[in-house]
This record gives C-alpha cells, structure tokens and sequence, in this order.
C-alpha cells in the first residue's frame, strides 16, 4: 500500500477515536446534570428541607396526613427517641399486697384507656381510694384529647387494645410520635398475653403489659418500676387510717388523753374481738336478736374510738331492723367480719408495745 493512504487511514481512525471520546464524556456529563435536577427537584434532599416537610405536615397529632407521615419507618429512624425502660416479661407479683399499699404512691396521675366499665370501676376503686389521680378515657381519641390538655400532665397510661373510635394500636403509635411524650410510660392493659395483638403494641411503643383479670401484686410492681420516683413513705398513722382507725379523731374523742383513749381500744378488742367468728354464724341461722343486740353495744363505741368504717358498716345493719328488712342482714356475713379483722389489726400496729 502506497504511503500516503496508510497515512489517510492513520487520521481517519484518530478523528473517530477522538469523537468516541468526547461523545461519551457527554453523556457522562448529562446523567450526572439529571441526577443532580432530580435530587434537587425533591422536598427531602437535605436536612433544613427534612424539617421544613416535617414542621409543614405536623399541623396536628389528629391528622391522617400526620400519622401517615410520623408514623413510617424511615421517618421513626430519623428521629432519636427517649423512651422509658421496656420490658416483655410479666410484671412479678409482689406478695401481701392490700389496697392500702398503693397509698404510697399518692398523687401520681394515671390515664387509663379503657371501655369497660367494669374494668374502670375497678382500677378507680383501687387507686383514687390511695390517692392516685385517674382519669378515664373510653377510647384512644379520648386519650390523645386529654393528653393534649394544657393543664394536664400524666405519669403513666394504661392502655387497653380493642375500643371503638380508636384502638390501642393507633393511640399508641400517635403518642409516641409527639416528642412531648416521649418519657411516658405506656401499659398494654389486655387478655391477650401472646401473638401478634401484643407484638404490635410494642411495634408501636408500649412499654410493657398488664393482664386480665388484675392482679394487684402485679400492679404494684408496675408501679414501683415506673412510678418509684413518686413512691411516698406512709406515716403510721396514715397507714391506720386507710385500714379503717383515725387515731386522732379517736384521742379528740377522749379529750386528748391519749393514755384513756389506748386503755379504751385494749377494752374494745378483748370484748368484741369474738364478733370476728360469731357474727357469719348468727347471720346464717338468722339469730336476729342476737344480731340486733350486738350492733347496739359496738356501735357508740365505734364512734367515739374513730372505727369510722366499721361504725358506717354497722350504722347500715341497724336500719334493716328499722326497716324491718333483716333479710338484708345476708349481705354482711363477709363484709362483717372482715372489716373488724382489718379494724382489730390496725388497733393493735397502733397498741403494739402494750398488746403484741
């Protein structure tokens, strides 16, 4: 081959090389110009837009568009959460546990998120006798109304699953997207104690479970692992005035003697003390006479000694005979006698240099 077509061929293929080249460096340069529009383009690119989207969507924890946007994964990753100690273990059952126990956490404020009347009665009959400020909530939008009241602050909320308007899935997940929340205890209060109803409570925040039907021993732990804070040691007195024995008012009686009044609670027990056994057995055989008379002698005592919970219970059985309703009298066999034990026991804590 002559010279100069070797040379022609030598040119050629360097010009296509050259425009091979420059061909794919623009097309380089135009993906990543794309790239960057699209990065751009969207609400999310950089932190200061994160917030701006977040700051624009949380207008109100009862929107749907809020609890759609707080509510996903990415979302919940994003934001560093500060939530009280988790546990998947039954709360242990703390022994010789009674009603008056929980006075020690008097002035703790509960939400208990729960439709069932029955259930509600019994929590407020268990806490607000100690104390303890409960509020209730039939439902988990009644809950997010209360929770979001100016003058209203909660140390702990028990939250039961399945409610109408709203569950427990739902209220909890919506709380635990408010950061105001975020050292709130929340209880699962439920039958259900395995499968999925109790992993998506914890899915969406709960902190721990309490079962149905209550148990009191289990509460107590509940409270002392999120309430300890709160936890109020009882003065002696305060104790025998929850068991049914207001000391003071019984030494007011006898003129601040307190000497007389003491001689007066030792008469009490070594006369009445028998009454504990006796009284379910006269009931039970309908020995009225017998009924009558002994309500007649314990009751001026029981004033004057400050038994107030005893002198009402016996106030009560005295208007059956008034009446003339002593069929009545039925419904004190357990009630009597336990209520003079739970009296005779907190004379003697009061008396016990003397009596134990």
């Amino acid at each position: 081959m002559p010279p100069s077509n070797t040379s022609s061929l030598i040119d050629l293929f360097l010009i296509v090389s050259l425009f091979i080249s420059l061909l794919a460096v623009s097309l380089y340069a135009y993906t990543r110009n794309k790239s960057k529009q699209r990065q751009t383009d969207s609400p999310l690119s950089t932190s200061k837009q994160i917030k701006s989207y977040a700051d624009k969507t949380n207008i109100s924890p009862y929107t749907d568009k809020t609890y759609e946007h707080t509510s996903s994964p990415q979302t919940l990753r994003q934001r560093p959460r500060n939530l009280p100690y988790t546990t998947r273990e039954p709360f242990e059952e703390a022994e010789n546990i009674t009603v008056d126990d929980f006075y020690n956490f008097k002035g703790a404020r509960v939400l208990l998120v729960e439709d069932n009347k029955i259930n509600q009665k019994i929590l407020q009959g268990i806490l607000q006798k100690s104390g303890i400020l409960i509020t209730i909530a039939n439902n988990g939008k009644e809950a997010l109304e209360q929770l979001h009241l100016p003058d209203r602050e909660f140390d702990l909320v028990l939250m039961d699953i399945s409610m109408p308007l709203m569950d427990g899935y739902t209220c909890t997940e919506k709380i635990r997207n408010n950061h105001h929340f975020d050292t709130l205890p929340i209880i699962t209060f439920t039958a259900f104690t395995m499968g999925k109803e109790l992993e998506r409570m914890y899915a969406a925040g709960a902190n721990g479970y309490m079962t149905k039907p209550l148990n009191i021993g289990r509460l107590y732990t509940l409270f002392q692992t999120y309430l300890g804070h709160i936890l109020r040691p009882v003065s002696t007195l305060s104790a025998l005035k929850m068991k049914g024995l207001d000391v003071e008012a019984g030494i007011a009686a006898y003129e601040g003697d307190e000497q007389l009044y003491k001689q007066m609670l030792r008469e009490f027990i070594a006369l009445n003390g028998s009454l504990v056994k006796q009284m379910p057995k006269w009931i039970e055989a309908q020995e009225y006479e017998k009924i009558k008379l002994a309500c007649v002698k314990i009751g001026p005592k029981l004033h004057s000694l400050g038994a107030y919970e005893m002198d009402e219970a016996v106030a009560r059985m005295k208007k059956f005979f008034i009446y003339g309703t002593e069929h009545r009298i039925e419904e004190f066999k357990e009630v009597f006698p336990e209520k003079l034990n739970r009296l005779i026991i907190a004379m003697r804590l009061y008396l016990q240099d003397e009596i134990l």
